[in-house]
């Protein structure tokens, strides 16, 4: 056997020994040069697969500070911009209205005050998404930049967020954009529209679905010789975001809010004006990819305030990529779903909405929250759909489950809807409908006047008429009828909101689902740092119900403390689980542990 230094030199006569060859083939020169390549690739592979995965935990969701998320503790209230309080007695509704009515706001413990619409209109006192003239103006009917901006400091002085609603997908025909892209092939904004050539002498096709197709239109431009896109009505053209110019000025516009001082936009209507599809020419449909621009827009914002998004996409939650930084780390998904349109109110149905939303939600990323509202101003009253008896059990439900709540005006005292003929409807919708149909269609029947006493108009306005006809039962079912008195809808919907505002197992707590009926919904909210739970049991069916929480809630504890509740005199009460009474439409809340 030869040295080591024979070894390392090749010069073994030992050859014939297996495991000497092995040491004599290792060390030849050849192979020492292999071998450091393999190790330098190897240790380079290394800190490769370290870094990249550093990178993704650095991109992965974070959980943010507590002062940061303050959009997942809110109360929202949303406000009809004409339909809420007329300062100036012109009968419609508008921004200084609404500051003289804050202090009432915040007496809701609401903490996000959510505007409607408020951008110039060409139409006198309607504000419909879609129909504006200028993105960057407040219209004259409902105020102006100034008033916004007066408006914004006093929320912001009460420590509250607010929120507009914004739907830069379509503008009115009268919008000089539009004006402006009409008038050649070549212009500036030639291309800030949907525009085709006619097909085969007749309006353009389309591969999106056949439900998507129904809903689109198209109307003949004489002067530009081509055919532009609408949904629903012909005045309002479909804007084009293949076009980076008007991707552009959207965002310029996102910035001047933003600088005015808005802290959330909800982009309205998103489930119709996105998704995937194209023209026979090309020009394709906005896809969710516009919403991330628009996201990261607002997350660059420099200012130190915390901003996000709104949006109502049922079916396409996953298809929107959201930015992950603290600054703007949500969507909130929103679903007017909770309660059937038509149909039974049942338990069962409600829960198996709430089942269904939170994990859908849940599934899409860490960083989005389910957004509930019972009513908007595209839905019948909660009142006239199922009765006013309903309206607090359910306000208790939506208000102790995960995620934000959001509450339309007038439904914390119970409002129902306005009757609304043909010659006072002012949807631009309805009325293409007609004076058979257009009660099929209309929204107005929803955004009747804020009824805030007995008097005249509500004291609405102190003008002679109102822009849409008041609720019939306004000199009964008014604000000034219902503050202070205990077991009214607007004190109970006070007491749920200041307990939702104390408690944190509601703002931040799991969710678990304990029984549903046709009569009876009942839910906990947990946490591995609490000691207790909180549990809704409400009922939404027609006759009282004597609940047995204790067979389908394991549990050694047979009491539990009332919280809240929607009769006053159980408040603070001790109640037994095997035998929690309820009335129709009573709900409890209750702590156990």
């Amino acid at each position: 056997m030869g040295t080591e230094e024979d070894h390392r030199n090749g010069e073994s006569n030992n050859v014939d020994n297996p495991s000497e060859k092995e040491k004599i083939d290792f060390y030849t020169p050849g192979l020492v040069l292999t071998r450091k390549i393999f190790l330098w690739a190897y240790a380079l592979g290394t800190i490769g697969v370290l870094i990249a995965a550093f990178a993704l935990i650095a991109t992965m969701p974070k959980r943010c500070p507590k002062e940061r998320t303050w959009y997942q503790q809110n109360v929202m209230y949303k406000v009809y911009v004409p339909s809420y309080k007329d300062s100036d007695g012109d009968g419609i509704g508008d921004l200084n209205g609404i500051l003289s009515k804050l202090d009432y706001i915040a007496s809701l413990n609401v903490k996000t005050l959510w505007l409607s619409s408020l951008y110039e209109a060409p139409t006198t006192g309607i504000k419909p998404n879609g129909m504006e003239s200028n993105f960057t103006a407040v219209d004259s009917k409902l105020g102006t930049t100034a008033d916004l901006s007066a408006l914004i400091r006093a929320v912001h002085k009460k420590k509250m967020k607010i929120m507009l609603d914004f739907l830069p997908t379509a503008t009115s025909n009268n919008n000089s954009w539009f004006i402006e892209s009409r008038s050649s092939l070549d212009n500036a904004k030639s291309n800030w529209y949907v525009w085709e050539n006619p097909y085969n002498g007749g309006p353009p096709r389309v591969n999106w679905s056949s439900t998507e197709n129904n809903n689109i239109h198209w109307q003949y431009d004489n002067l530009r010789q081509q055919y532009y896109m609408y949904y629903d009505i012909k005045e309002r053209p479909e804007l084009n975001f293949k076009s980076s110019s008007l991707r552009a000025e959207i965002k310029r516009i996102f910035s001047y809010y933003l600088k005015l001082g808005i802290d959330a936009f909800n982009i309205h209507g998103m489930e119709w004006h996105f998704g995937s599809g194209s023209t026979v020419n090309g020009n394709v449909r906005p896809s969710f990819s516009v919403l991330s621009e628009w996201n990261t827009q607002v997350a660059g914002y420099t200012d130190t305030k915390y901003t996000f998004l709104v949006g109502q996409v049922p079916n396409d939650v996953n298809a929107i990529t959201v930015s992950q930084s603290c600054k703007f780390n949500a969507l909130y998904l929103l679903t007017y779903s909770l309660l059937p349109n038509n149909g039974p109110l049942t338990g069962t149905g409600i829960a198996n909405v709430v089942s269904n939303w939170i994990a859908t939600v849940s599934m899409s990323s860490p960083n989005r929250y389910p957004h509930w509202m019972l009513r908007n101003q595209a839905k019948t009253r909660v009142a006239a759909s199922f009765g006013r008896q309903y309206i607090d059990a359910l306000n208790f439900i939506m208000m102790t489950l995960p995620g934000v709540p959001s509450s339309y005006y007038g439904e914390e005292i119970g409002m129902i809807d306005s009757t609304v003929s043909y010659a006072q409807t002012r949807d631009p919708l309805a009325l293409l409908y007609g004076p058979t149909n257009y009660a099929t269609v209309s929204q107005d029947k929803t955004r009747g006047p804020m009824a805030w006493n007995s008097t005249t108009n509500a004291d609405f306005t102190n003008g002679t008429s109102t822009w849409l006809p008041l609720a019939s039962d306004y000199s009964t079912v008014n604000v000034a009828s219902q503050v202070g008195s205990v077991d009214s809808n607007l004190e109970r919907y006070k007491n749920i909101t200041a307990f939702r505002a104390s408690e944190d197992l509601l703002k931040t707590g799991n969710y678990s689902r304990v029984m549903a009926t046709n009569e009876v919904f009942a839910f906990f909210r947990y946490s591995s740092s609490k000691s207790y739970v909180v549990m809704t049991v409400a009922n939404v069916g027609a006759t009282s119900q004597n609940v047995d929480i204790k067979q389908y809630y394991g549990t050694s504890a047979t009491t539990a403390t009332v919280k809240a509740a929607t009769r006053s005199s159980v408040h603070g009460t001790t109640v037994q689980l095997n035998n929690i009474q309820l009335a129709s439409g009573e709900a409890v809340v209750v702590q156990i542990g």
